[in-house]
């Protein structure tokens, strides 16, 4: 509760009282506060400020303002090596698209109440925009919000009581389906059989039985690949970054990591580096936005023989080639009636036929097992993803029976 309220100093030596008024509030953390003003006026602009959630002199600045603040900020933990590009453009992406021309990205901070980003995030879903794009907003919002707090331009955070609606069921969370065996077949023996078969061979094998993101895959140094004629490891260190192609670092700790390999992959992985020849260093930029000389890569820009091969470049010239090969493409029309092109299933998806492949051993490999394999940041993460693959028929049928023993 906040309060305004007269306040009588001591007498001076000339017998005259200075009176004063002193604004009085219950901060951030529970405490009260006070601080005094000579005019009354001044005093009830400093609460209206407080309890709006801001502090100083900021009472013009906007959200827009604030959230163009926070990205320069972020572009200088970039270059320090803190930070990564894509997420300073997945920030400016939501400012710039949702933000900045929405009535909600001019409104000042003084004026900014959680009551006014629920109704934001609430039009969101309601005009058409998927329950993802407000929860990614939402969290955007957020960081925004934080950082003002931390700068000492709002005291509190409005945008930390507001949910979006539907958030917890997520689509992604649901278990997901895995191609057909047949199809899994098919796309190992199209890339048997293609133009390029021991490249094709190789990078379907580390996808499906290696279980990296394709930007894990594609980001590899080659002498991060350590294989024998027994099987191997992939030493997990970089990435590629889809849109500026810079090599970066995973994007948590967790992401770092050894996945081993069987023989199979192994001597297909050997095959490969026979066919390509060795692979120099180049110049190439990295996370920090900084050109400097990286090794090569396992599978170098096949146009030029060294590099980097983008995501969208093999997904033109290396993944669609063998989807049609394999009888794994279907035209369907586009917005404008146009048939396209659409593939059974993406790369990514033979990640998830990886995990399924390991927990189909008996015994299950242990979920943090499967977690430090995938590299997930957390165990939920892995739990939420691969949760009902996790499944012991004998021991829910024991457990059925076990509970009607305890009546009966």
């Amino acid at each position: 509760m906040a309060n305004i309220r007269k306040i009588k100093n001591k007498p001076r030596k000339d017998g005259s009282v200075k009176i004063s008024w002193r604004a009085t509030w219950t901060g951030a953390d529970g405490q009260r506060q006070s601080k005094n003003f000579d005019l009354k006026g001044e005093a009830k602009t400093w609460l209206d400020g407080v309890s709006a959630g801001l502090v100083g002199g900021s009472s013009t600045m906007t959200l827009t303002q604030l959230a163009e603040a926070h990205i320069a900020n972020f572009h200088g933990l970039i270059r320090a090596g803190a930070r990564r590009t894509g997420t300073a453009d997945g920030y400016q992406s939501i400012l710039d698209a949702h933000i900045r021309n929405h009535k909600i990205g001019r409104t000042r901070l003084s004026n900014l109440r959680a009551p006014e980003i629920q109704v934001f995030l609430d039009e969101i879903v309601q005009t058409g925009g998927s329950i993802n794009l407000a929860r990614q907003i939402r969290r955007s919002l957020g960081t925004w919000c934080r950082f003002g707090v931390r700068r000492g331009w709002l005291l509190v955070n409005p945008a930390q009581a507001c949910a979006v609606e539907g958030d917890g069921e997520k689509s992604d969370a649901e278990p997901f389906s895995l191609p057909p065996k047949a199809q899994l077949s098919a796309l190992m023996k199209a890339a048997s059989e293609s133009d390029n078969p021991e490249r094709d061979s190789a990078i379907v094998r580390i996808l499906m039985f290696g279980g990296l993101r394709i930007s894990e895959a594609l980001g590899m140094a080659d002498d991060a690949a350590v294989v024998k004629t027994t099987g191997g490891k992939l030493r997990v260190k970089e990435r590629i970054d889809r849109r500026h192609r810079t090599i970066d670092p995973p994007k948590t700790k967790k992401g770092q990591r050894d996945v081993p390999i069987g023989q199979a992959t192994a001597l297909a992985i050997r095959a490969w580096r026979l066919k390509r020849g060795p692979v120099g260093h180049f110049q190439h930029i990295d996370g920090r936005r900084e050109r400097r000389l990286m090794s090569g890569r396992l599978f170098p820009n096949p146009k030029t023989g060294e590099g980097v091969w983008g995501y969208e470049d093999f997904i033109r010239d290396g993944w669609m080639p063998l989807m049609r090969a394999a009888g794994l493409v279907v035209m369907l029309p586009d917005g404008k009636g146009k048939n396209r092109p659409i593939a059974a299933f993406k790369p990514h998806v033979l990640r998830h036929v990886a995990v399924s492949l390991w927990l189909a051993q008996n015994p299950q490999p242990k979920p943090k097992k499967v977690q430090e394999l995938v590299g997930h940041a957390t165990l939920k993460m892995t739990m939420d993803t691969y949760g009902h693959l996790w499944r012991d028929e004998e021991e829910d049928d024991a457990i059925a029976q076990a509970s009607e023993r305890l009546i009966s």
